[in-house]
């Protein structure tokens, strides 16, 4: 038998094999080259880790813990907007550039991370709130979001970031400026939300038919230079022939 002390260098060994090919790979890295990669056999990785999921959850909790030391730090920085938007950009770097973080947020999205690393999800979750809420209180971020909100946008960007290649960096940029407070919502008139400030009008940009709720044509100018209402004659047929029946 190992001593404890073999036991704990197998077990850190492979660790960072599998923080390696987990990376890499993702959870579809064999676990046999994870063996091979840490230099031990098979049967040690499975003393160590019953499963490969167990494996895969590990490497993950470890990756967490280190957003969540990150996030703790930054809870009491000077410019908390400053502070949130620097850690959702680490965090969606990191994990664009890891398929196994980027993996792990994306199945289960939004705002939670593996069931065998609970409490490095809370402790992230929790962290996340804080930055959000001193973020949100200096008038930094929108305040019609939670964390739930962001970690969800995290997962997504993180995959589209991954897509795109390393050192894009785009859409991590939109995804921050749209949760800045400068971006007011309003309300399209079938209650959707739309930001970009200003109260909804009556009628949105595109104009729409009264019947079919399609585009309406052209400039919407309808008869006698009167805003048009249908999108052409049909519609205007089912609504003359239902304005007649609810009259009879």
């Amino acid at each position: 038998m190992p001593s404890r002390a073999d036991a704990r260098r197998n077990r850190a060994r492979v660790l960072a094999a599998a923080r390696a090919s987990f990376a890499a790979e993702g959870s579809m890295a064999p676990l046999g080259a994870i063996a091979e990669r840490a230099g031990v056999g098979a049967g040690t990785v499975y003393r160590h880790f019953p499963s490969k999921e167990d494996l895969f959850e590990a490497v993950i909790a470890d990756s967490v813990e280190g957003f969540v030391a990150e996030g703790r730090a930054l809870a009491v920085a000077v410019d908390p907007g400053a502070a949130f938007f620097g850690f959702l950009e680490r965090v969606v770097r990191e994990a664009s550039l890891n398929r196994a973080l980027c993996e792990a947020f994306a199945r289960e999205a939004p705002g939670r991370l593996p069931d065998a690393a609970v409490g490095a999800r809370h402790e992230f979750g929790d962290v996340l709130s804080v930055l959000l809420r001193r973020s949100q209180e200096a008038g930094a971020v929108r305040a019609d979001v939670e964390a739930a909100d962001v970690q969800a946008l995290v997962a997504g960007c993180a995959a589209m970031e991954q897509g795109r290649g390393p050192g894009s960096g785009l859409l991590t940029a939109v995804m921050c400026d749209g949760l800045r407070a400068e971006q007011a919502v309003t309300k399209f008139r079938n209650g959707m939300e739309e930001a970009g400030g200003g109260a909804a009008g009556p009628r949105d940009e595109i104009g729409r038919c009264e019947m079919c709720g399609g585009p309406l044509p052209g400039d919407h100018a309808g008869r006698a230079g009167r805003p048009a209402r249908f999108c052409g004659a049909a519609c205007r047929q089912k609504a003359h022939r239902r304005r007649t029946r609810a009259s009879g």
